[in-house]
């Protein structure tokens, strides 16, 4: 499953982490995130405005409105990465909200199944929750991916300076 560790998630082979866990993880760090969103959200806009200006400016040397371009260019990526992790997360938290709906409706058939002596045979059963499972698996590589996303473009951005 999932741990939250350090402001990110990692994943905890062999450990068994709930659902009800992952979702409250995924939504304290969108809730966090969000908040960081709002905040840089009207400084970069700011920010893009005075670099468009030096831009344009005749006063500007061609050095000066190339760093403004890119610092531009920057901030507004920055912007945009937070924008996708946010919605990478809650894209997340709506697919673990959804297996663990079906987990819970899985695990009621069972045992409404198993009271009224109808379930002979559970080995279709076990295989939806093997497929939950599955399911679960999916959330953590997706994780994974948005966090090697993350990674990949942190790093290409690291030249820009």
């Amino acid at each position: 499953m999932l741990q939250f560790v350090d402001g990110t998630f990692t994943a905890c082979l062999g450990e068994k982490k709930g659902l009800d866990e992952v979702l409250e993880l995924l939504d304290k760090t969108s809730k966090r995130i969000q908040k960081v969103v709002d905040e840089t959200k009207e400084d970069t806009w700011r920010q893009s405005a005075v670099y468009e200006r030096i831009m344009q400016s005749p006063d500007s040397t061609d050095e000066q409105k190339i760093k403004a371009f890119i610092k531009k260019a920057r901030t507004l990526d920055q912007l945009e990465g937070l924008n996708s992790q946010l919605s990478l997360l809650y894209t997340l938290q709506i697919f673990a909200f959804k297996v663990k709906v079906l987990e819970v409706t899985v695990t009621k058939m069972n045992e409404q199944l198993t009271k009224s002596g109808i379930l002979t045979k559970t080995g279709e059963l076990e295989e939806v929750k093997k497929n939950v499972d599955a399911l679960k698996i999916l959330i953590e590589a997706q994780y994974e991916s948005m966090k090697e996303i993350r990674e990949t473009k942190t790093k290409a951005l690291d030249y820009i300076k």
